[in-house]
């Protein structure tokens, strides 16, 4: 089983929509079985999101965006996640104007994640509001909760992803716009255990090529290909492989 863990469903203001049929169809010609999908971070879209995994439960995982400035954002990510069937939240700082390590903001969403055992994709890319570095002591904070740092740091500052995974089990890195020789680092690293295909189609990135990049990255390690393009996921967020 294929599953990538970086897709985006929904509406923009300013881009074409993208729909749950649109990115089907580009998963079907490249064979992917899964994929996990967020909206638009700079505008919210769950509904569409939601609309996706429950039309196609088998194909889609639905993580819930939520901005943590707003008024009541903690209960709401918990209705998403107790009562809506999200499996996760999605964080971008960047979007949403705050640093990592203005903890205070964001805390409170990760506390809801760790009541409900649900991962956390956040963006990683070597920014300054997303620095690698600041992932490290959120990981020491959230021992139990499994953190996807999106990107991995870019060729920027992959070194430094690759550096707090090795300090933190619960980090996994997703290899989505990186480059072929940080997909390599991450693997050689901290095995194939914790880096998880990510692909950001189809903002960020195309399937063929993503699949291809992880498959030579993977090779040479007992089972790192079944690893990284799917069971990661799969024990991530507690997917069925016989679905």
């Amino acid at each position: 089983m294929i599953i990538d863990v970086s897709n985006i469903i929904g509406r923009h203001k300013f881009k074409p929509e993208i729909t749950a049929q649109s990115l089907l169809a580009q998963m079907d010609a490249d064979g992917i079985d899964m994929a996990v999908v967020s909206c638009f971070p700079e505008c919210i879209d769950n509904e569409s999101v939601q609309r996706a995994f429950e039309s196609y439960p088998n194909r889609f995982i639905g993580l819930y965006t939520v901005n943590p400035w707003q008024d009541g954002a903690a209960q709401e990510l918990e209705d998403a996640l107790a009562n809506k069937g999200f499996k996760g939240l999605y964080m971008n700082p960047l979007r949403h104007g705050y640093m990592l390590c203005e903890h205070q903001v964001f805390y409170p969403l990760l506390e809801v994640c760790r009541k409900y055992q649900a991962p956390v994709w956040c963006y990683g890319a070597a920014e300054v509001f997303t620095s690698p570095i600041f992932f490290d002591e959120i990981a020491a904070d959230f021992p139990d909760v499994n953190i996807i740092m999106g990107r991995m740091g870019l060729q920027y500052d992959n070194a430094s992803a690759v550096a707090i995974g090795k300090r933190r089990t619960n980090i996994y890195l997703e290899t989505s716009s990186s480059m072929d020789f940080n997909a390599h680092r991450a693997i050689k690293a901290l095995g194939p255990d914790r880096v998880l295909l990510g692909t950001g189609t189809p903002e960020a990135g195309y399937f063929e090529l993503e699949l291809l990049k992880v498959r030579n990255a993977a090779k040479g390690y007992e089972n790192g290909e079944a690893k990284v393009l799917g069971e990661n996921a799969a024990r991530i967020f507690h997917i069925n492989r016989g679905v």
